[in-house]
């Protein structure tokens, strides 16, 4: 009796050992991450496998929905993925394709994990929207440089040989910004790094700096086109260019000083999440 009471003991002892050990060795299923229906149409296209990255660009998606930027933009370029084939989708349609503005990369520009770099006039992405596609008095670009430099040179638009050029330069101390009869000379921020704007509304055509307005015509846009695409890390027949590494640029409506700041707080945002 005495010994089949142990083996009992021992029969039980083993057994909830046992059923510890099934119990932990079952696989544990790792938690599914919703991302935002556009942001996944970009992984889609992209083939961006990166979770972190991932949840940067859905989130970004997200905060641009829910401060109704998101309608605002007809092309959003996150330079995310550290190559060509990654950098080149728009966030607002990723289709394969020039007419979804799909960029097209000239040169030889340097993809990294920060951005693309642009070194020479012969570098640049071609995003086959023309200024002609823009509404004069409802319009912006924007430019998202990771560098701190004093290069004049332009960064991004259209051309600085077909009036009226429609040109974009962060720093240039001996010529302008040309965007829609807004035009000034001696445009030497002290800091080259971050978010710079370019926005044209009804009643005014004004310059942005990291969500602040820094510049502005005063006066009403003037209607002109070169009919020519907007560039990014060049214009057309450019003598210089900047040389700023682009982590995002954009082409869209025109944004109001409110929602200029907005829309740098949610790109900082975005930056910081992906470490750059």
């Amino acid at each position: 009796m005495k010994n089949a009471f142990q083996l009992l003991t021992v029969l039980s002892v083993f057994t909830f050992f046992a059923s510890c050990k099934k119990h932990h060795d079952q696989p544990v299923t790792p938690p599914v991450i919703a991302y935002d229906a556009d942001a996944q149409k970009f992984f889609d296209s992209s083939a961006i496998g990166d979770t972190s990255q991932m949840s940067a660009v859905s989130d970004f998606v997200k905060q641009l929905k829910d401060s109704s930027l998101w309608a605002k933009f007809t092309a959003i370029y996150p330079m995310v993925g550290g190559s060509g084939n990654t950098s080149k989708w728009n966030l607002k349609n990723p289709v394969n394709s020039d007419a979804a503005y799909r960029l097209t990369f000239t040169g030889t520009p340097t993809f990294s994990s920060s951005g693309v770099l642009f070194p020479t006039t012969s570098d640049f992405a071609d995003t086959h929207f023309s200024d002609s596609l823009l509404a004069y008095n409802d319009n912006s670009i924007s430019y998202f440089s990771a560098t701190q430099n004093t290069t004049d040179g332009y960064d991004m638009g259209c051309s600085d040989n077909v009036s009226p050029y429609n040109e974009f330069a962060i720093y240039h101390s001996s010529d302008a910004t040309n965007w829609y009869g807004y035009y000034q000379f001696g445009i030497t921020p002290a800091s080259t790094k971050g978010l710079f704007m370019l926005s044209a509304t009804a009643g005014d055509v004004k310059r942005f700096e990291n969500g602040i307005m820094t510049m502005s015509k005063g006066a009403s846009p003037a209607i002109g086109f070169t009919g020519l695409p907007i560039l990014i890390g060049s214009v057309s027949a450019a003598p210089t260019v900047g040389g700023r590494e682009c982590a995002l640029a954009t082409i869209g409506k025109g944004f109001s000083d409110a929602e200029a700041l907005t829309f740098y707080n949610i790109v900082k945002n975005f930056e910081a999440r992906l470490r750059r």
